[in-house]
């Protein structure tokens, strides 16, 4: 079964980060690649209704010149080995994502680490879109080297329903990577509820063809993860982080922190996550 990558590139010509990450997933799980553009046309445009002829005039205008990359997103995909779609769209970019996103394996978006184009942090367009949609979504930080990825995955195991969701969209990716190392974050309270068939972890990988290490993270790190989690990171040379998103609500993300909140804004490595 041929796997199918969704990436959403949002500002033309295509390119930065998420552009590579994209290419380098798709080329490591030999899957189809898509690239979407949305044309959006913001709710302010209709204050003015003087104005709105000549704003659906620039849409159409810029629709018109989104559609004309669809020559040079196939010379790119060949140049790679690589097949898919030059798709573009009007409306709502979260919206039209979280739509198409049904009929993906794997979303792929680039992240600010100005937070411009996703602030604030659980209510922006790359966050939204992680709720939203059905699958997973690689979130790629636009200082992110990408020299690989894929290669070394870090799982943060939490035990929860997003983590299990996260660990079941990057199967593919696990399978083909040359190490995988499991922080188990897990309390033992949390053990009736995993997510998993398998409460071990270990277990459950290996039986669909995953061989991981599995260390414990610190007690010391429990009540804050994230700092931790991109340290071992770091120190361990991952090239891709996967892990649950918003295990508990945005809102409370945003008053007390969080482990997404903290990696969104921190980390400088893709992180595949689920919602």
């Amino acid at each position: 079964m041929t796997l199918e990558l969704l990436l959403h590139i949002a500002r033309l010509p295509p390119q930065g980060s998420g552009l590579r990450a994209a290419l380098a997933m798709a080329s490591r799980i030999d899957a189809r690649l898509d690239a979407m553009h949305v044309v959006d046309l913001p709710a302010t445009a209709f204050t003015v209704p003087e104005a709105v002829p000549m704003q659906l005039d620039a849409v159409r205008q810029r629709t018109s010149d989104a559609k004309a990359i669809g020559d040079d997103w196939a010379a790119l995909l060949a140049s790679k080995g690589l097949k898919g779609n030059w798709r573009v769209g009007t409306g709502d970019t979260v919206t039209l994502l979280a739509h198409a996103s049904a009929g993906y394996d794997l979303v792929v978006m680039e992240r600010s680490s100005t937070m411009r184009g996703d602030a604030p942090i659980g209510f922006g367009v790359v966050s939204r879109t992680v709720f939203a949609s059905s699958r997973g979504v690689l979130v790629v930080p636009d200082n992110a080297p990408v020299e690989t990825l894929g290669e070394h995955v870090l799982v943060a195991w939490s035990g929860s329903r997003e983590s299990a969701l996260a660990v079941r969209s990057s199967l593919p990716l696990l399978r083909k990577a040359a190490r995988v190392t499991v922080i188990d974050g897990s309390r033992d309270e949390d053990t009736g509820t995993c997510a998993l068939p398998d409460t071990d972890i270990c277990g459950w990988l290996d039986t669909h063809g995953v061989k991981a290490e599995v260390r414990r993270l610190d007690e010391s790190a429990l009540s804050s993860p994230g700092p931790a989690l991109l340290d071992i990171a770091h120190r361990d040379g991952a090239d891709l982080i996967v892990m649950g998103a918003w295990g508990r609500s945005r809102l409370s993300e945003m008053v007390l922190g969080g482990t997404t909140r903290y990696l969104f804004m921190q980390s400088d490595v893709p992180m595949l996550v689920a919602h």
